[in-house]
């Protein structure tokens, strides 16, 4: 199975509108996001690229992990991140971490430091031989002014309609 990392920022006048435009600039503004937790199944490759909007799949489902933040607080550096280990056989886990702070290196300082750390502790759990070179991190760092913005980073299993029968 191939997962699809993508990342996205926009801006707007509310925070949902800035989520939106973080959402197309992503790639995945048409879709239905459907929520999923952080497991990574056997056999997976990930890649990091943007999506391309397909027309043929308007108001399809689509299954994410994400991270996502979204603020109007002007000067401020909002960050979202994902983090990700593997195994040799595909299967992993994800870990997604927001951040707000004063500068970029604060925010990326903190969600590096959250990452490793969340990651660390999901391996621990699941026994799973851990070596700090092979986790993987994407980020989405940006600086708010005057307006609302959003960030956000996906990890993007696939897409689905809604009736098979019409597809």
């Amino acid at each position: 199975m191939e997962i699809v990392i993508a990342s996205g920022s926009g801006h707007g006048k509310t925070p949902l509108s800035a989520f939106d435009a973080a959402l197309k600039n992503a790639g995945v503004h048409n879709y239905n996001l459907l929520y999923i937790s952080s497991i990574i199944p056997k056999g997976s490759v990930l890649k990091i690229k943007k999506l391309e909007p397909k027309t043929n799949e308007y108001g399809h489902r689509l299954y994410v992990v994400k991270a996502e933040m979204r603020s109007r607080e002007t000067g401020k550096y909002i960050g979202a991140a994902l983090g990700w280990y593997q195994l040799k056989d595909g299967r992993g886990v994800f870990v997604e971490h927001e951040e707000i702070a004063e500068t970029e290196e604060s925010v990326r300082a903190n969600l590096t430091k959250e990452i490793y750390e969340s990651l660390t502790d999901l391996c621990r759990v699941r026994s799973y031989p851990l070596n700090k070179k092979s986790m993987k991190i994407k980020m989405s760092i940006v600086k708010i002014e005057n307006s609302a913005t959003s960030v956000l980073v996906l990890a993007v299993y696939k897409s689905e309609g809604w009736d098979k029968n019409r597809e």
